[in-house]
């Protein structure tokens, strides 16, 4: 599966999508099993998620990862469209465009626990702004 989206917690790396395990393994060991007060934050540093405890960090995480799963489609037709946009790849661009906004969610459809959360509706922003 191609990765849409590289978190770091700690040292590590987690790809996205990942098994739901997976993260609660990689929080729950740069925790420490502690429960500390975590702030969730964009590629930009931009904080997206205030004092989450650690179990809404991980919920927050995997509610992201099921969004990211469901729509796969369109998060990997963007970030391919984006890349032969960049590379002038004149000839596959409209190709991956046009399959990027027809698997497009509509946030209406989407539900509200995933509105909710911070992380996905950043992610959903960064992607959608791609394929303008």
């Amino acid at each position: 599966m191609y990765t849409i989206l590289n978190i770091n917690i700690d040292d590590s790396v987690l790809e996205f999508p990942a098994n739901d395990e997976l993260i609660r393994l990689a929080v729950g060991q740069s925790n420490n099993n502690k429960d500390n007060k975590q702030s969730i934050s964009n590629d930009n540093g931009q904080t997206l998620s205030y004092g989450k405890d650690t179990a809404e960090y991980i919920d927050s995480l995997i509610q992201l990862n099921h969004f990211i799963k469901r729509y796969y489609t369109f998060f990997n037709y963007a970030k391919l469209y984006d890349n032969a946009k960049q590379n002038n790849e004149e000839s596959v661009t409209d190709k991956f465009k046009n399959i990027a906004l027809a698997n497009k969610p509509r946030l209406a459809d989407v539900g509200d626990k995933y509105i909710k959360n911070d992380l996905i509706l950043d992610l959903f922003k960064q992607q959608s702004a791609k394929v303008k």
